[in-house]
């Protein structure tokens, strides 16, 4: 019978755990840069799509084929939008609504948003008649200056003392909402006095509510 010396044996294993390792190593190899390959092929179709989507974004912004008394009309109506919801979201104060404040503070901002976004439209459509891009542009601004006024006027209504208050500044009045279980005669001096003091709006054109 033939027999195998053992250190054959060893040796022959020692040659077939080589290899094993090595055919491993390889496929191990192989495996990452397929992987890797795959992973930098979907990243460049993912970047062309984010480079396809944008191009199609600008294009759709510079490319409207928007007739300019529609466009007039567009500003108007995004005014009117944006008065109405801010009426709306101060009569709302009489309602149990928990959280009002913080609630419809962010509600105020994301329609602010929302209506500077709809006018950027107009501004960066090539198409757009210069006096129109101008007002539309006057109107971001002054969307902004009343975003920047509201937050001051909160500022001083609670720097005296109250715990919150929410303003709403809109073309014809400005409504403000105060946290408070009562609001005195020396309370409504305190916040007329900040409000006149920071805006040219009449007595008749300031809303006071107090909600608790």
């Amino acid at each position: 019978m033939f027999k195998i010396k053992r250190p054959a044996i060893i040796g022959l294993l020692v040659v077939l755990l080589v290899f094993t390792g090595y055919l491993n190593h390889q496929l191990t190899q192989q495996a990452q840069r397929k992987s890797s390959k795959d992973y930098q092929n979907h990243e460049l179709m993912e970047l062309a799509k984010n480079e396809k989507y944008q191009e199609d974004v600008e294009t759709g912004m510079t490319e409207l084929n928007i007739d300019p008394a529609e466009e007039v009309d567009i500003i108007d109506s995004t005014k009117t939008e944006g008065n109405d919801a801010l009426e709306t979201m101060y009569t709302e104060a009489s309602k149990n609504i928990k959280n009002y404040f913080v609630e419809y503070r962010l509600s105020r901002d994301k329609l602010r948003a929302s209506l500077v976004d709809r006018l950027d439209i107009i501004v960066n459509n090539k198409n757009t008649s210069e006096d129109v891009r101008k007002e539309a542009q006057m109107e971001i601004m002054k969307l902004g200056n009343n975003s920047e006024k509201e937050l001051q006027i909160e500022g001083l209504i609670k720097g005296k003392g109250f715990d919150d208050a929410i303003v709403f500044l809109t073309d014809k009045d400005i409504k403000i909402v105060v946290s408070s279980a009562e609001l005195t005669e020396q309370d409504m001096v305190k916040i007329l006095d900040i409000v006149k003091s920071e805006t040219d709006y009449d007595n008749n054109n300031i809303k006071i509510m107090k909600k608790q």
